[in-house]
């Protein structure tokens, strides 16, 4: 996969080699972003062919400072917990559903009015009454939380292109490593943005490590 902003070269992504794209241009920073924020200026292209931005992009900005990261999951999360559940669990959730609704319709006799109560079973509306969904704040360290993400992108949404910026003020060198080597493990599309006054170059050795300098040349280490 190809990721292209005009008039750079483009920027090659891989599964499981973490891409990484620093840059000390204010400029090239912020139109990365508006980019990847507007899905417009940024070209996303895979065997010469242009792919849909919205289908193959997601943008994740700075997870680690963002309290509603979990919340692109939570649909599919429930839908894990309806599929994990057994015949025994159905049935003992139809009869608490049926239950719930006769409490509410004999309240519904007395008023002078005509009521009914929905007779449709929903599982899915279930799992959403009973509010299931990830706890962030039992997710303790930057780290932690950057693992997470992509651990559920991995059993969700694998093939997309995660792309996030300025992880590396919250990771050091050691935490930077096994970052690299998770995303291996897990095969996944994985850029990151960084604004920095120069090309690093040490905790990247592993990794498709560029970088577009203040006259926006780009380095390729």
């Amino acid at each position: 996969m190809k990721v292209t902003i005009f008039p750079t070269e483009p920027f090659e992504v891989e599964n499981g080699i973490l891409t990484v794209v620093q840059t000390s241009s204010p400029k090239f920073y912020t139109d990365f972003i508006k980019g990847l924020s507007t899905e417009n200026g940024l070209t996303i292209s895979e065997d010469d062919e242009i792919l849909n931005f919205a289908s193959n992009v997601t943008y994740l900005k700075d997870v680690v400072t963002n309290p509603y990261v979990f919340d692109a999951f939570k649909s599919s999360l429930q839908n894990q917990v309806v599929d994990n559940l057994n015949e025994n669990n159905r049935q003992e959730l139809f009869r608490i559903d049926r239950r719930i609704k006769d409490i509410f319709l004999q309240s519904a006799y007395m008023e002078d009015v005509p009521l009914e109560i929905n007779d449709e079973w929903n599982l899915k509306k279930m799992v959403k009454y009973a509010g299931i969904q990830m706890v962030s704040s039992t997710v303790e360290t930057p780290y932690d939380i950057i693992t997470s993400v992509l651990n559920l992108f991995k059993k969700f949404n694998p093939k997309k292109l995660i792309v996030l910026n300025d992880l590396f003020n919250y990771l050091n060198s050691s935490q930077i490593s096994d970052l690299i080597q998770v995303i291996k493990a897990l095969d996944l599309k994985v850029l990151i943005l960084n604004f920095s006054d120069s090309f690093k170059k040490d905790d990247f050795k592993k990794c498709r490590n560029y970088y577009i300098d203040a006259d926006l040349v780009r380095w390729t280490d």
